[in-house]
C-alpha cells in the first residue's frame, strides 16, 4: 500500500476507534432563529419541546404550546418527531407534520417564530474536519510566510532606519504609519488564520456573506499564480445563517479544489444570489451530484466555478466521497468536498457539482437566507483618551507585552505593577497594602493559567476588576470567565485606544461592548 494510502487509512482508523470509545456521536436541536437563537439542546432519550417547566427543551416563544412536540428514536434507530396537538403545529422543512423521521440538517419550525436545526454531530467527522483543515492550512503556509515576511521588513525596515537617522516630523510620521499599516495587516492575517484553524463550536448566527468572501479571496490570493484570476460578484445585500468558521472553511475548500483544476491558469469566480429552493434545482445542469437536505423557503446561491479541465461522468460521481481524489499522491486528502459536503448539510442546505470536460467545473452551494441587518455591528466611536487614576497589575509571561502595556498605561496615568506568570500575579496581588483597580491577564501562562491566577486573587479581593487579555479565548472559557462577573474580554493583538477604552470601562464600572 502506498505510504499516503496507508497515513489515511490509518488516520480513519485511529480516528474511527477514538470515537467509538468517546461515544460516537451526539444528536442536537440548535436554535436558529428565536427567542433563544444559538442555544443548542442534546437529544438524549425521549424528548418533549414546549413551555412547560416539565419538559426537556423548554422554548420561550409565546406561540409554543405548554407541550408541543416530541422527538423519540425508535427500535430502528431512527428519530421520529411527532405534533402533541399544539394550537400552531410543527413544521418540518416547511411541511406541517403529524409525524415525520427526522434526519441532520432538517429544519424544525414551531410558534411563531422559533426555527431549530436538527443535528446528528459525529465526532469523528469533527476530527476529520480538523485534519482537512490543517491540510488546507499547509497548501496556504507558502503563500502566508511570504506575506508575513513583506510586513516584517516593513516594520525592521523603518524601525532600524528611524534609530539611525534623524528625521522630521513629517517623514517621523509617514514611518511611523507603514510600520502600524503592516502590525495591523498582519494582525488581520492572523485573526484569518486562527479562526480558519481552531476547532470552532458550531454557533449559528448571520454571516454577512460578501465579509466572508473577501476573507477566503485576502486568503487564496496569498497561493495562486499571476495567471490566474479571481473575479466575484457578491451583493453586500446577502446573507446566511450558519457558523462563520465551518462556512469559511467550505468556500476555501472550493475555491482550492477549483485553483487545484487550473494549474496553467484560468479564471476562478465565485457568484452569489438570493433564490428559492426551486429557482436553486432549477439552475443546476442534468450532469450533477447533489446532497439535498430538503429545506425550503428562501436561500442564497453561491457558485464557485473554474475553467479547468472538468471532469467525466465517472469522476464526477465520486467528487464528495472521502478520500476520493484526482490529484498526485502527497498533494490531496481528497476531503475537502467531502468536509464540505458534511459542513452544508448540517446547515441545512444542498452541495451541487455540475462538470464538462474541456469546458469546467461548477460548485454550487446553498445556504439558508438571512437578514444581513439583523446583526449589523454599531461602529463606536473613537474614544477621548482622558487621563486614568489608579493601579493596574499587568500579568503576562512574554517580556515585549509586559513592556509594552506597562508603557502604554503608565501614559494613561496608572501606576503599573507587573507579574510574569500567574503564580507570580497572585504573590504580586497579596503583597499590596493597596487596592489594585484592574488586573490585566493574559490566559496561557507557564506555572499557574490566568483563569486560575483570576480565581485566586478574587479570593482575596472579590471586587477585582479584570480584564483577560488574549490571542485565542474559545467560547466555552470565554462564558466561564465572563460568568466570574466585573471582566471583560480584550482580543490580542491591541492598540493604545482599544486597551485605554477596557481600562477606562473597567475602573468606571460600565460595561464594555462586545468586540466583533
Amino acid at each position: 500500500m502506498a505510504r499516503e494510502n496507508l497515513l489515511e487509512s490509518t488516520m480513519a482508523m485511529g480516528v474511527a476507534e477514538a470515537a467509538a470509545r468517546d461515544g460516537g456521536e451526539t444528536t442536537q436541536l440548535v436554535v436558529l432563529v428565536g427567542p433563544d437563537a444559538g442555544r443548542r439542546y442534546p437529544v438524549e432519550g425521549d424528548i418533549v419541546i414546549g413551555r412547560d417547566s416539565e419538559v426537556e427543551i423548554i422554548v420561550t416563544d409565546d406561540g409554543v404550546s405548554r407541550r408541543h412536540s416530541a422527538i423519540r428514536r425508535n427500535a430502528g434507530g431512527e428519530y421520529i418527531i411527532e405534533d402533541l396537538g399544539s394550537r400552531n403545529g410543527t413544521f418540518v422543512n416547511g411541511i406541517r407534520i403529524g409525524t415525520a423521521p427526522l434526519h441532520s440538517g432538517d429544519k424544525v419550525a414551531i410558534g411563531t417564530g422559533t426555527i431549530l436545526l436538527f443535528t446528528v454531530h459525529d465526532r469523528y467527522e469533527e476530527q476529520v474536519l480538523q485534519a482537512q483543515k490543517l491540510h488546507l492550512l499547509g497548501q496556504l503556509a507558502g503563500g502566508i510566510a511570504h506575506d508575513f515576511n513583506n510586513l516584517i521588513v516593513t516594520v525592521l525596515g523603518n524601525v532600524t532606519y528611524l534609530r539611525d537617522n534623524p528625521v522630521g516630523p513629517t517623514e517621523l510620521a509617514d514611518c511611523l504609519g507603514e510600520i502600524e499599516s503592516a502590525a495591523r495587516r498582519a494582525a488581520d492575517l492572523t485573526s484569518q488564520l486562527m479562526s480558519f484553524a481552531r476547532p470552532q463550536r458550531r454557533a449559528r448566527e448571520v454571516v454577512a456573506l460578501h465579509k466572508l468572501v473577501a476573507e477566503v479571496v485576502a486568503l487564496l490570493r496569498r497561493t495562486v499564480p499571476r495567471s490566474l484570476e479571481i473575479v466575484t460578484d457578491v451583493p453586500d445585500t446577502l446573507a446566511v445563517m450558519g457558523d462563520p468558521g465551518q462556512l469559511l472553511q467550505v468556500l476555501m475548500n472550493g475555491c482550492v479544489n477549483a485553483k487545484q483544476a487550473m494549474p496553467g491558469g484560468g479564471t476562478l469566480r465565485i457568484e452569489a444570489v438570493r433564490s428559492a429552493r426551486e429557482g436553486a434545482a432549477a439552475a443546476v445542469r442534468s450532469a450533477t451530484i447533489t446532497s439535498t437536505a430538503g429545506a425550503s423557503g428562501d436561500f442564497v446561491r453561491v457558485t464557485i466555478s473554474d475553467t479547468g479541465a472538468g471532469m467525466d461522468a465517472a469522476t464526477l460521481a465520486k467528487v464528495f466521497q472521502p478520500f476520493f481524489t484526482t490529484k498526485p499522491k502527497g498533494e490531496g486528502t481528497g476531503l475537502g468536498l467531502a468536509t464540505a459536503y458534511r459542513i452544508v448539510r448540517a446547515h441545512g442546505g444542498d452541495v451541487t457539482m455540475a462538470s464538462e470536460v474541456g469546458v469546467g467545473s461548477r460548485l454550487v452551494i446553498t445556504l439558508p437566507a438571512a437578514n444581513p441587518d439583523d446583526t449589523a455591528p454599531m461602529t463606536p466611536e473613537p474614544p477621548r483618551r482622558t487621563k486614568l487614576r489608579g493601579r493596574a497589575l499587568v500579568v503576562d509571561d512574554e517580556p515585549l507585552v509586559r513592556s509594552t502595556t506597562r508603557r502604554m498605561l503608565e501614559r494613561f496615568g496608572l501606576e503599573v505593577l507587573v507579574a510574569v506568570d500567574g503564580l507570580d500575579a497572585v504573590a504580586v496581588h497579596a503583597a499590596q497594602s493597596e487596592p489594585i483597580s484592574v488586573a490585566i491577564v493574559d490566559l496561557d501562562m507557564p506555572n499557574l493559567d490566568g483563569e486560575q491566577a483570576i480565581i485566586r486573587m478574587r479570593a482575596r479581593d472579590p471586587l477585582l476588576r479584570v480584564i483577560v487579555a488574549s490571542g485565542h479565548a474559545d467560547a466555552e472559557r470565554t462564558a466561564r470567565l465572563r460568568g466570574l462577573g466585573r471582566v471583560s474580554i480584550l482580543p490580542k493583538p491591541f492598540d493604545a485606544d482599544t486597551l485605554w477604552h477596557h481600562v477606562a470601562a473597567a475602573i468606571g464600572d460600565e460595561p464594555v461592548p462586545e468586540e466583533p
